[in-house]
């Protein structure tokens, strides 16, 4: 849609109101600190003055001194008691002036002293005429050294101030230069804008003369359609009164009343009403009103009766026969029922403004609606602008007079539209001539397009060259971080056999050989902080450091900081202090590990360069960029010239061959670039000579750091490929693996009883040393030197725990930690990994342990004493009650071993011992000997229950003789499992503890998350569960009792009916579909067929889940069907749908 000429003239002269107030705006905030700067100049003349006044009474003061000792004539002194008294005030007066510079007013204050102590002088010396007369040389260099003193410190003050005089000089210089250009840079734009309309006028008025000659052929056209145009003109002139109405400075009571008298007037209707909203109090309140009766409402809440109704739509609201009671017309003559009202509400930008009232007589013009939505707008931008219209007065009026000027510069162009217009045919002439241009623009175009050409191969050619500098850095970093690596492993048994020799266990070393020893290992050590600092460096710049962002406690933090160098503050004698500001946050997101690493490297570096008495502190503060982490101290300070300097890598700040302190260099390199990608950095404040701080800045402003911190790669990645079928599934064969050892070790001394260790280990040497260490912990080792033996022995031997190098041969130990996690044979082996490189997060989720490689001694006990607790943990206890032969059974231990279940029986022989042992100890589980009177062990039974402090613990009842019916069902209410004396007696009561303490287990931890919120729901309620199977019996009956839930138990459908009627406050019935006797179906169609359980709401369960299962469960009488194997949360959510 094309701009009309008006629109763009508006739009010309807008913009050049905006300059014009631009330009305002900036020279009155250029002004404002010409002022400014003036104040200051006058401030440091100020100063200068009085420190020149100064200086000239102390010269004054000392001329009399010297005539007085001259002459000793006594009006010489008449200067000195005149002068005096104003010397000491005047340099108090000089400190005050400086009080706003802190370096001036130290110097103010030293100069003051001085003051004093030369005015006490020749007091002392005035008194003690003696020694002033007795030895004038020595009175003479005395003063003068007093005089020195005072004249330089004052002659410095001056010197200070006059170059601060100088610098605030300069800046209103260059403040006077910017507005300058500014102004000139606004008139050129303001004369660019008046040029452009009168462009846009001349196009404009062409542009209509050739239009004039279409409307003209169009008249008759036009002529037809005059009845529609005379009511748009009614709708157009109606927004155009209102429309001018709503403009000028005014208020919003004057704008209502306006814009209603005007809406009013040309709708021809008798009364009307004004409400504006009131936000604070959500109220409708009137605002202008004509015609209004007496009585009428002066306030409505937003969506009371008509009119607050109406204000909440957006549409307008038409009433018509209009109730006798609702209001009248009121006028000196008398008074009249209105025939319509209607409700016009106002918005803008989805907020309510104010809804207009209007009344007529009888019906309204048919096009008042069109003109009410037409205007609505218009007056509820009117009335929101009329609030915020004082605020740009004095704004109009500063551009009023740039408004007239422009207004007459309007004129001007609308009269030379008529000489434009004449010169139209002119123009037209000089179509050809710009034609001929426009060819010859074609060509230039042609030679810039081979031009640009020429200069993207040449900028191709410098990225190429850029991406090979970059692939060569790269390439230096992940050599780096190899070698690094490769150095770790040779290094790992160096400074492991260098601390054995150095303990000297075996007492056959000379004191001599165990120093040695103890040098190899302090080189080792110093050479593994070098090699850890090339591969952190490294790692960062290759891209592969990692961050794990989490909340880390400030006050820990610091803490843990202040114990660990609490004792080498002490070594050094050093005061060595740590403070937490107020207003640092408890937490701050970002990773612990690396913060406490740039952190460290600070205060070992303070520590480093601080002497003996020195000081260093620790200070968090919390700033408005983040949290700021201060390490100060007094130490040697950095030159202002190697700051950056010392950031780099391999560079010190003293480089030289005779530095005094030692060092690579990375420390600093390394902190720099781990706070780059923590999202914040590292900075730097120093006086050589006077110390350094070094602040961390964590930002705080929103960002969350990045968690996995990668370099973008330096290299371009490849091409897109398409997307191509997964390949067939292929069997790859490894090398088959190597049964003679290389390593020797136990695998051909192995029993059953044997705690087995697989070490996979690369290094022979290393692998020794592990395998060594292992047997002096009392440990069986397998050694194995590839990837491909070590999974074949972790198959083979099944051993307890297994030590894993992830750099292999054949398969490397992530595919080793894959393949044994997924087997279930091997996923219970304990896994604790040894290796030089770092291993991801997703690996140590995986595994028990991880230790990076070199290894002390102490780190291997470290690794074995956890393998003995993990390995301890996981044995079961399972107490054994019984006076009979199960007592001193010889297979149940054997045949734990034999299924690897990892328990331990204690066996005691009556309750009272089981009950001691029930609260000393935990218990995994019960095995009860019932005896061969039932009576008597189902009182053991029951006792057991009652003494056990875990109410979930299995109790398995083992029985030398059948029962009937009735006893067996009383026993399964509180037993977990019957097992009965056989043949394979033994093997059925393995089976059940290996089905309840391990199989059932395995889920009970995250049925008890999923179940807690659910608790008091369901507590107190009583339900009754039909299964046949006692598996299932124990294990939903073990799930409900957790929730509080009152279990009632039935083995077959026909006892669930009996229960039913025992029990007359059932909530729920679980109901299996496979039962003996009676089926699941059978019984439910008979609970439903009795009249009391219509409304009991049954849940059915079954392991089938066949299409149609459920039809047949509802149709039978359930009102819900959950399928086995049964999800905990689904079950849970089923029952309390049903029970609330």
């Amino acid at each position: 849609m094309k701009n009309t000429l008006k629109l763009r003239l508006y739009l010309g002269f807008a913009l050049a109101l905006i300059f014009v107030t631009a330009g305002g705006i900036f020279s009155y905030v250029t002004f404002n600190h010409q002022r400014t700067e003036g104040k200051w100049v006058e401030h440091s003349y100020e100063v200068i003055t009085t420190a020149q006044r100064l200086n000239r009474y102390i010269y004054e003061i000392e001329s009399a001194g010297a005539a007085y000792r001259s002459t000793r004539v006594n009006k010489f002194l008449q200067p000195y008691f005149q002068t005096s008294p104003k010397v000491l005030p005047m340099a108090g007066d000089l400190r005050k002036l400086v009080a706003d510079n802190a370096p001036q007013y130290r110097k103010a204050g030293r100069l003051e002293n001085s003051v004093i102590s030369l005015l006490n002088y020749w007091e002392g010396l005035r008194k003690d005429t003696v020694n002033m007369f007795g030895n004038p040389m020595k009175v003479t260099q005395e003063e003068r050294q007093h005089l020195d003193s005072v004249h330089a410190q004052i002659t410095e003050i001056i010197s200070d101030e006059r170059f601060l005089l100088i610098s605030r000089t300069a800046s209103n210089e260059v403040s006077v230069g910017r507005a300058m250009t500014m102004l000139i840079v606004n008139t050129v734009l303001i004369l660019l804008i008046a040029a452009a309309l009168m462009i846009v006028s001349f196009r404009e008025l062409s542009s209509r003369m050739k239009i004039q000659q279409e409307l003209r052929r169009r008249l008759k056209d036009v002529e037809d359609l005059n009845q529609q145009t005379s009511e748009k003109n009614w709708l157009l002139t109606g927004v155009s009164d209102i429309n001018d109405s709503l403009t000028g400075e005014m208020e919003t009571r004057v704008l209502a009343t306006r814009c209603l008298e005007v809406m009013v007037k040309y709708l021809k209707v008798p009364a009307g009403a004004f409400y504006i909203f009131e936000k604070n109090d959500n109220t409708l309140k009137l605002c202008s009103g004509i015609a209004l009766p007496a009585n009428v409402k002066k306030e409505y809440v937003l969506g009371e009766g008509i009119t607050g109704h109406a204000a909440t739509k957006r549409d307008i609201t038409i009433i018509e026969r209009i109730p006798a009671t609702y209001w009248n017309i009121e006028t000196s003559g008398g008074s009249a029922q209105p025939g319509s009202i209607v409700y016009l509400p106002l918005w803008h930008n989805e907020e309510l403004i104010g809804v207009m009232e209007l009344v007529a007589f009888g019906e309204l013009y048919p096009g008042t609606p069109d003109l009410l939505k037409t205007t609505s707008h218009a007056i509820a931008v009117a009335i929101n602008a009329a609030d915020s219209r004082a605020s740009i007065l004095q704004l109009l009026e500063r551009v009023q007079e740039q408004k007239e000027i422009l207004e007459t510069q309007q004129e001007e162009l609308r009269q030379s539209n008529e000489e434009l217009t004449r010169q139209s045919e002119i123009l037209q002439a000089s179509e050809e001539e710009l034609r001929v241009q426009e060819e010859e623009l074609r060509q230039i175009n042609d030679e810039m397009t081979v031009q640009n050409k020429a200069l993207e191969i040449a900028r191709q050619e410098l990225s190429l060259k850029a991406e090979e500098l970059e692939q060569s850095s790269r390439y230096k970093s992940e050599f780096l971080a190899n070698m690094s690596h490769e150095l770790r492993t040779p290094l790992n048994s160096v400074l492991i056999l260098a601390r054995l020799l150095e303990e000297n266990k075996d007492r056959n070393l000379s004191s001599k050989q165990v120093d040695y020893a103890g040098i190899i290992h302090k080189s080792g050590s110093d050479l593994l902080k070098l090699i850890n600092d090339i591969l952190d460096l490294s790692k960062i710049e290759a891209g592969k450091v990692e961050m794990q962002i989490e909340p880390v406690s400030v006050s820990a933090m610091v803490g843990d900081l202040e114990q660990l160098f609490r004792v080498v503050a002490d070594e050094k004698s050093i005061h060595f202090s740590t403070e937490i500001a107020a207003g640092v946050p408890a937490t701050v997101q970002t990773d612990r590990q690396r913060l406490e690493q740039v952190v460290k490297n600070l205060l070992s570096n303070s520590f480093k360069f601080t002497p003996k008495n020195g000081t260093i502190q620790l200070r968090v503060t919390a700033a408005a960029d983040g949290v700021h982490i201060a390490v100060s101290d007094t130490g040697t300070g950095i030159p202002l010239e190697k700051q950056q300097l010392i950031f780099e890598a391999f560079r010190q700040a003293d480089g030289s061959t005779s530095r005094k302190y030692g060092g690579t260099g990375l420390g600093l390199s390394i902190s720099k670039e781990l706070m780059k990608r923590l999202g914040g950095e590292i900075r730097l404040e120093s006086r050589e000579g006077q110390g350094s701080t070094f602040t961390v800045v964590l930002k705080m402003d929103g960002i969350v750091p990045v968690q996995k911190t990668t370099d973008k790669p330096l290299v371009p990645a490849p091409p897109p490929v398409k997307e191509v079928p997964a390949p067939l599934p292929v069997t790859v064969t490894p090398p088959p693996a190597t049964e003679a050892p290389q390593v020797d070790d136990d695998r051909d001394r192995l029993s059953k009883q044997d705690k087995l260790v697989l070490i996979i280990e690369d290094d022979i040497s290393f692998a020794t040393i592990l395998r060594d260490f292992a047997r002096e912990k009392g440990y069986k080792t397998i050694v194995a030197l590839n990837g491909n033996d070590g999974l074949f022995f972790a198959r083979k031997y099944l051993p307890a725990a297994i030590l894993l190098d992830m750099t292999l041969p054949l398969i490397d130990g992530n595919s080793i930690l894959k393949i044994l996690k997924s087997n279930e044979d091997l996923q219970h082996i304990l896994v604790h990994v040894i290796s030089a490189g770092e291993v991801s997060l997703q690996v140590r989720d995986k595994v028990e342990g991880y230790t990076q490689k070199p290894l002390q001694v102490t780190d291997m006990e470290s690794v074995f004493t956890g393998i003995s607790e993990r390995l301890q943990a996981r044995f079961k206890k399972v107490l054994v009650v019984s006076d009979g032969v199960l007592l001193h059974h010889p297979s149940l231990q054997s045949m734990s071993d034999e299924r690897q279940l990892h328990t331990q029986y204690h066996r005691v022989s009556d309750l009272e011992a089981a009950g001691r042992e029930l609260k000393q100890k935990s218990y995994d589980a019960v095995i009860l000997d019932a005896g061969t009177n039932i009576a008597d062990g189902l009182n053991k039974l029951h006792r057991l229950r009652e003494l056990a402090t875990n109410k979930g613990m299995p109790i398995i009842v083992y029985l030398d003789h059948d029962i009937s019916e009735a006893d067996e069902l009383q026993l399964k209410k509180e037993a977990a499992a019957i097992v009965r004396n056989s043949t394979f007696s033994t093997d059925r009561l393995m089976d059940e503890l290996e089905l309840f303490l391990y199989k059932l287990q395995e889920t009970t931890p995250q049925l008890k998350a999923e179940l807690l919120a659910s608790e008091n729901t369901l507590s107190g309620q009583k339900i009754l569960l039909a299964d046949d199977d006692m598996r299932n019996v124990f294990s939903l009956s073990a799930l409900l009792g957790e929730q509080g839930i009152d279990v009632i138990t039935a083995a077959d459908g026909k006892e669930a009916l009996e229960r039913l009627e025992e029990h007359n406050d059932i909530r729920l019935v679980l109901m299996d579909i496979m039962m003996p006797e009676m089926d699941g179906y059978e019984a439910m169609r008979r609970i439903r067929a009795n009249a009391r359980y219509k409304s009991l709401p049954v849940i059915a369960l079954t392991a089938k889940a066949m299409a149609g299962d459920r039809e047949k469960c509802i149709a039978a009488g359930a009102s819900d069907y959950i399928a086995k194997p049964i999800d905990s949360s689904k079950l849970l959510s089923l029952m309390r749908v049903w029970m609330v």
